[in-house]
């Protein structure tokens, strides 16, 4: 005892007991409650309340959910599993700011989350599923105990649980936290047989956990897109054919006035406003002549998508 109170004073630590906080983290014994978790939801709605007065197009706010609060979510998302609760909630107020600019959950989105999340391979926009990261961040774990011996928390998880043996069981006795990076054993295995050099191993373990979905023909318009960032999203909301158009609107209940401004003659929709539409065929046939193109120019949406 007196030689840690030397140690103390000489080193100016101080002894606290758990639980307490580490680097911003809570350091618990136990399972943490969804009061702990506040404090990465406070500081993802205090980011959103200071950019909430600025007008920013959909691209700009797609900027900062990937770079500050992906930021701050991957921070915690690399330290605990994150509850369901506390995903929904974020996700929630992600998907709130991206498509009405608020600090709040609303219900109102033109495209759903899950599709925004997809790779731009896949139709998506490219953001990140926090859920699957937070499984692949785990995940990434399993891979240390497997792969980096020298560090003393691995030591200690291999004296006292693996003790050797080449197929990790369960223990019983172990912490839940400790069980479920076990866990991924088969899903690094499946993933150490197609490493590259050039992604992490949390984005390979993301990608292999996302699998792969149906791609649509259109996704070449993903890549090597010149386009400003605000006319490369219309035009994403466009292939997927959610463009806030008058036909969509009055399903809304929103009281508009539903013939076309531009040609005065039919209904507007989407089809309607981009094939079809007498003056977006002249703008089409102006934009085909300066490239030096003759195709015709498709009448329905599915002709058009192909060409």
């Amino acid at each position: 005892m007196e030689v840690k109170q030397q140690i103390i004073q000489q080193l100016g630590y101080t002894m606290e007991e758990l639980p307490f906080k580490y680097l911003g983290v809570p350091l618990s014994t136990k399972k943490m409650n969804i009061i702990q978790w506040y404090p990465p939801i406070d500081k993802i709605m205090a980011r959103i309340n200071s950019w909430t007065p600025k007008k920013l197009s959909y691209a700009g706010r797609t900027q900062l959910i990937k770079t500050v609060l992906f930021g701050v979510k991957h921070y915690w998302a690399q330290l605990f599993i994150i509850p369901a609760k506390i995903i929904k909630v974020i996700k929630g107020l992600c998907r709130s700011y991206l498509w009405s600019g608020v600090g709040y959950v609303t219900k109102k989105a033109l495209i759903a989350w899950e599709k925004v999340c997809c790779p731009k391979s896949e139709g998506g926009i490219g953001l990140i599923n926090m859920r699957i990261w937070n499984r692949a961040a785990i995940a990434k774990m399993c891979w240390d105990l497997a792969n980096k011996e020298d560090k003393l928390w691995i030591k200690w998880i291999h004296t006292y649980y693996i003790k050797g043996q080449r197929e990790w069981q369960r223990k019983k006795q172990a912490s839940w936290m400790i069980q479920k990076v076990m866990n991924a054993q088969l899903n690094v295995e499946q993933v150490q047989q197609l490493q590259r050099k050039n992604k992490g191993v949390i984005r390979l373990l993301y990608d292999h956990m996302m699998g792969e979905q149906q791609k649509p023909i259109w996704t070449c318009l993903m890549f090597n897109n010149a386009a400003r960032p605000k006319a490369y999203f219309i035009m994403w909301i466009m292939m997927n054919q959610r463009l806030v158009t008058v036909d969509r609107l009055a399903k809304w209940g929103v009281e508009v006035q539903k013939t076309r401004v531009l040609c005065k003659n039919d209904e507007e929709t989407a089809e309607h406003l981009i094939t079809q539409c007498s003056f977006a065929r002249r703008l089409w046939g102006r934009l085909l002549s300066w490239t030096g193109k003759h195709n015709d120019i498709p009448m329905t949406w599915e002709h058009f998508v192909q060409w």
